[in-house]
């Protein structure tokens, strides 16, 4: 039989390009490609372009193999310049016809640390830690990749490297290095008589080198219930944990979180009187209540701290001429967009991480600067967003939660990826 003709005036379909494996690459490596759509026929040329003007001399497309209708593998050199973006990719058929899948691939510097759904804190060495739905703690490290605890959360990283702090079982734990090795033995916290649970969220090494933790402790209610949680930190001096330190609420606070501390033992977190609102304490007896926000962090100088408000927007608090801290916090721009977002992590040079919304809509991790030179504190320039791994539909895309405090800075956090949620690590240069 014959093939049948097209019909009068129809233009046969052209190529489409529907996805790419993987959707990112890193800058200075080559890679295979592997570019998903359809109506590919042999001969077909793949090329990558940026909002829609081919660069080769930053992403040059070294060969194009084709593998069927749907599929084929395009093997890529990408620049140490390249610019930092979602990049186009065409596919281009021998007699002219093209398709382009737009933004369908993301030229980036987030290091792959290893697989981890939520990530929660991070370290100077650049590990992550954080848990998978709600009951699998996880470390991850770019020299063995990720080690699952079981059930449990991690929530923080001593910042030497030698401790997973967060709960199991309900309990207050730290998981312990031994040596340089990657086993981590488990070691429950002790809590106060009459408290049944407890977590650890944040921790900061003192001017001695012991290590603090702070986080909650919790009662039995009355009819067999978890009761309110109590802000409490815990001091390791390299042989022994202390008895929690119990935290002074508010007037009219009923219960009370500590969410990070510094080095000084300076502490901020969450209290709940008639609202939900944010505190610091400059000592365990001295809370000083914020407004409704959700502190993340403190920096080490005590004078700075960031966090979020309910309604989604990143924020930070400073101290006034007098030393008072200013209990109304300020807004931090967004990286174009409303979404929402947060600031997480931060330093004594001013270098605040989180996560902010882009004009597309989407979550991305992202780096303010406040000028810690002029009091009260002040954002210098728009936010700079980080790269994540190819994704970047969806209402997260990456977060980042920790920065270290020295330069050239480590930041720590996470980013979707085809694969699922993975732990990631960005180097920033400026």
């Amino acid at each position: 039989m014959a093939p049948t003709a097209p019909a009068a005036g129809r233009v046969p379909a052209g190529p489409s390009v529907a996805s790419t494996n993987p959707s990112y690459g890193d800058l200075g490596t080559t890679l295979d490609v592997h570019v998903i759509g359809s109506g590919f026929t042999a001969g077909a040329q793949a090329n990558w372009l940026l909002h829609g003007v081919a660069d080769p001399a930053h992403v040059r497309t070294n060969s194009t193999t084709y593998v069927s209708s749907t599929e084929l593998v395009a093997n890529i050199t990408i620049a140490g310049d390249a610019t930092l973006d979602y990049w186009d990719v065409q596919v281009m058929l021998a007699g002219g016809k093209n398709g382009v899948g737009t933004e369908s691939f993301e030229i980036t510097t987030a290091q792959a640390l290893g697989p981890g759904q939520y990530v929660y804190a991070g370290d100077e060495s650049g590990q992550a830690a954080g848990y998978n739905g709600s009951s699998t703690a996880w470390v991850a490290d770019a020299a063995f990749g990720t080690l699952n605890f079981g059930e449990g959360q991690a929530w923080a990283l001593d910042p030497l490297g030698t401790m997973v702090l967060g709960r199991t079982g309900g309990m207050p734990t730290a998981w312990v290095r031994q040596g340089a090795t990657s086993t981590y033995v488990p070691v429950t916290l002790p809590i106060s008589v009459g408290m049944v649970s407890g977590n650890v969220s944040g921790s900061a090494r003192d001017a001695t080198g012991a290590l603090l933790a702070a986080g909650w402790e919790t009662a039995i209610a009355k009819k067999g219930s978890t009761g309110a949680p109590r802000p409490v930190s815990w001091r390791y001096d390299g042989s022994t944990w202390s008895a929690p330190m119990v935290y002074a609420l508010t007037p009219g606070a009923t219960l009370g979180v500590l969410r990070a501390i510094n080095s000084a033992g300076q502490a901020v977190g969450r209290i709940d009187d008639a609202s939900v609102n944010g505190a610091v304490w400059d000592t365990p007896a001295s809370p000083v209540k914020l407004d409704a926000g959700l502190p993340r962090a403190i920096n080490s100088a005590g004078t700075l701290i960031v966090g979020g408000q309910p309604n989604g927007q990143p924020v930070f608090w400073t101290r006034t001429a007098t030393g008072a801290w200013n209990t109304v916090s300020i807004v931090l721009p967004s990286l174009g967009g409303t979404c929402g977002g947060e600031a997480i992590g931060l330093n004594d040079d001013g270098v605040v991480v989180g996560k902010s919304c882009d004009a597309r809509g989407n979550i991305n991790a992202a780096v303010w600067r406040i000028d810690l030179s002029v009091t009260p504190a002040v954002v210098s320039g728009p936010p700079q967003r980080l790269p994540g791994l190819g994704i970047k539909r969806g209402s997260e895309t990456s977060t980042a939660v920790y920065v270290s405090p020295v330069a050239p800075y480590t930041v720590v956090g996470g980013a979707s990826a085809q694969t699922g949620g993975m732990a990631v690590r960005w180097s920033l240069t400026q």
